[in-house]
């Protein structure tokens, strides 16, 4: 984990440590931040914010494509520069995002994939910006690498940060009068998460799963009755 400035952590963790040369897709990259705001004395704090305005600014290497990205916003910029919105830091909290990533094949050994640069407001409403950081990852062309596995914590927060886009599909479903294929819209990703957690024993997909659930409900109840009436 990286030390930042005015007590900000940020964390970068590859969903493989190591991926085929001959070219790769499904590879992706989560991005944490958190942070403990220090409370000089006699300072009385002007937000309960660590941070705000959280923008990531990332410069993709050659042969890198940004796939998609789960838990923020982005602006791009050119084929090789966008900017990402993140948001708010609140104390006590943590904000992650995902990118997926795709390459072209390379030859075997560690190659540069994006460099980022983390800019925000801190709690006196000062810029900061923070150093750039340059992230690599392993290629091989042994064919053992297609066996690893991918980390679990990291395919947790994807699958997570995709639920909101899920809901999205749903309700337009609800919106436009196709209810059962709404509710199994929802549904299906509620028994993910349920399959999840009872494979893994985590209580985070379990969560994710009661609340899909009940948000299935919820849009039924809400939507079915006004059609009727």
């Amino acid at each position: 984990m990286d030390v930042l400035q005015s007590g900000v952590y940020t964390e970068f963790t590859w969903s493989r440590n190591h991926v085929a040369a001959s070219g790769s897709n499904q590879v992706y990259l989560l991005v944490e931040w958190r942070g403990s705001k220090v409370k000089p004395r006699n300072h009385i704090a002007n937000s309960r914010h660590i941070a705000e305005e959280v923008q990531l600014h990332l410069q993709l290497g050659s042969g890198v494509g940004l796939k998609a990205l789960y838990g923020c916003k982005v602006e791009v910029l050119n084929e090789l520069n966008c900017t990402l919105w993140i948001g708010s830091l609140p104390e006590g909290e943590d904000r992650r995002i995902v990118l997926e990533f795709e390459f072209a094949s390379r030859p075997s050994g560690t190659h540069p994939i994006v460099t980022a640069l983390c800019t925000y407001k801190d709690g006196m409403n000062r810029q900061v910006i923070l150093p750039s950081r340059t992230i690599s990852l392993q290629f091989s062309n042994h064919t053992a690498v297609h066996l690893k596995k991918v980390d679990h914590r990291v395919e947790k927060c994807m699958k997570i940060l995709q639920n909101p886009a899920v809901l999205e599909s749903a309700l337009l479903a609800f919106e436009r009068g196709y209810y059962e294929r709404g509710e199994e819209i929802i549904r299906r990703r509620a028994d993910e998460m349920l399959l999840q957690a009872i494979r893994l024993g985590d209580a985070d997909y379990l969560e994710e799963a009661e609340i899909l659930y009940a948000l299935s409900h919820t849009f039924i109840n809400t939507y079915e009755p006004a059609a009727a009436g």
